[in-house]
């Protein structure tokens, strides 16, 4: 089960995880409780890789937290690979955009497929 953990730990993992993904979320929203057992599953997946990560955060306490990573809409994954916001290809429509965050419930494959761009 992915941690709901404080803006401190997300900080210091960042630095300590090669890929780290942080579900932003809030207790209100359907989509985000929609999208926990998603990452559940695929932190299951990934639970013997030290290399892969996941937490998450209530970004409903953590006001601050979501305005510094200019949240606008959640669940919303922030991406971090290599103690760094990630820098990966997302295809919306028929164009390729690069970004560091996935927005939205998304199916496992979105998260599979992030974790395969960067990790190989």
């Amino acid at each position: 089960m992915v941690n709901d953990v404080t803006p401190d730990v997300i900080e210091k993992a960042i630095n300590e995880t090669k890929l780290l993904f942080v579900d932003c979320w809030a207790p209100w929203c359907g989509p985000c409780l929609a999208l926990g057992p998603i990452l559940d599953e695929i932190d299951q997946k990934y639970a013997d890789n030290p290399d892969v990560g996941f937490l998450k955060i209530n970004t409903q306490i953590h006001q601050e937290f979501a305005a510094k990573q200019n949240l606008y809409a959640i669940p919303c994954v922030l991406i971090y690979f290599d103690g760094k916001p990630a820098k990966f290809e997302l295809l919306r429509g028929d164009k390729k955009e690069v970004t560091d965050r996935l927005i939205g419930t998304r199916p496992a494959e979105h998260y599979e497929n992030v974790i395969k761009q960067l990790m190989e």
